[in-house]
């Protein structure tokens, strides 16, 4: 059996995890598959075939937000020092269950609790990532220093872990002492654009998703939206009230019709967000524009700025902009910007490949 612990900070995680996981049932339909996490399930049981154990528990404590540009420090200091209590009667309980259900590999992504249970079952334990929390916490430790706890704490669990897949968009991942790099793991589009937007009768012309995962936009009125004529916006359904170019939609409408998020991200022309491994992968892969605003001070973000040009056209907008509704010029821009040549996305193979092989050895994973 692989078992994989996610961290529950954001749908980035899960999403590629899901595509791995989906690879190694492809490639290696006998192994078993366990997913730990506090992360919707949802996710997980729309991205894999088959069945897999599902354990809901939190593996770790990522960051306290107020919707998804605004993060807590003190928050998040708390809330690590209350699962810093519980930690050792964590990785036991862990430790014995991968004992009991007789895991060959833990797959990581990127809770500490991953590598700390899977050294202490005697399996090995493999990260997949672009940060890790080590380099985060160490950064916000500058203004919260109880964070610096969290850090080395992050980091001497990564130290016991047999293997990294390296993702781009990487951050400082030193911490782990073997690292392979990989492509890209990207959610591809199950349906063309143009398919999707017939589908789910979506209006024409340039079509502009508002994307903040599953914490929003508190204090954004879609109404804003209304003096943009000529741009059509799209967005997940919600309270208030909507002008005539903004269309609301509810997740149970694409599920309904068999389709992923990724193949919204495909029907339209520009992505708004804030960048997030997750949403700038969908883009990457459906050739889907991206105009990004800032997500606070969080080490990620200036990565993600400084790389993401390489792979899809891109242009800020300021958070005030974004909330006043300021778009039309970001939108224009990016319209008028051409595709680099296309990534690898091949990630998710080369990743199952290695961990079936890991997990079984080379002749069993083939």
């Amino acid at each position: 059996m692989i078992v994989a612990y996610v961290s529950g900070h954001g749908f980035g995680h899960a999403t590629r995890v899901g595509e791995v996981l989906r690879e190694v049932r492809q490639h290696s339909p006998g192994i078993p598959l366990a997913i730990v996490t506090s992360g919707p399930e949802a996710l997980y049981r729309e991205a894999i075939p088959g069945p897999f154990e599902f354990r809901a528990r939190e593996c770790d404590v990522g960051l306290a937000q107020r919707g998804a540009l605004v993060f807590d420090t003190g928050a998040t200091a708390a809330r690590w020092r209350r699962f810093a209590a519980s930690y050792p009667g964590r990785v036991e309980a862990e430790a014995a269950w991968l004992g009991r259900v007789r895991a060959q590999l833990v797959l990581g992504d990127i809770p500490p609790l991953a590598f700390d249970a899977a050294a202490a079952a005697g399996v090995p334990g493999v990260g997949l990532a672009n940060f890790s929390w080590d380099w985060v916490y160490r950064h916000l430790a500058l203004d919260e220093p109880e964070l610096g706890a969290a850090a080395s704490a992050a980091a001497s669990a990564y130290g016991r872990a047999h293997l990294l897949l390296e993702l781009p968009f990487a951050g400082d991942l030193s911490a782990f002492p073997r690292r392979e790099a990989i492509p890209l793991v990207a959610r591809r589009p199950r349906a063309d654009g143009e398919e999707t937007r017939e589908r789910l009768g979506l209006p024409e012309g340039p079509l502009v998703l508002l994307s903040f995962g599953g914490l929003g936009l508190p204090g954004f009125d879609p109404g804003v939206l209304g003096g943009l004529s000529g741009i059509q916006f799209l967005m997940e359904a919600g309270p208030g009230t909507f002008p005539d170019n903004v269309t609301a939609l509810r997740a149970e409408r694409w599920r309904g019709l068999g389709l992923g998020y990724q193949d919204v991200v495909a029907s339209a022309d520009v992505v708004v967000t804030k960048p997030g491994y997750g949403i700038v992968t969908d883009a990457i892969a459906a050739r889907t524009r991206l105009v990004y605003t800032e997500r606070g001070d969080f080490p990620e973000y200036p990565v993600l700025v400084a790389e993401m040009p390489r792979y899809l056209p891109c242009a800020h907008v300021s958070n005030a902009d974004l909330l006043a509704g300021r778009l039309g010029e970001p939108i224009r821009s990016v319209l008028g910007q051409p595709f680099p040549e296309p990534p690898l996305l091949d990630g998710a193979r080369v990743a199952a490949r290695r961990l079936s092989e890991l997990a079984c050895g080379p002749r069993d994973a083939g």
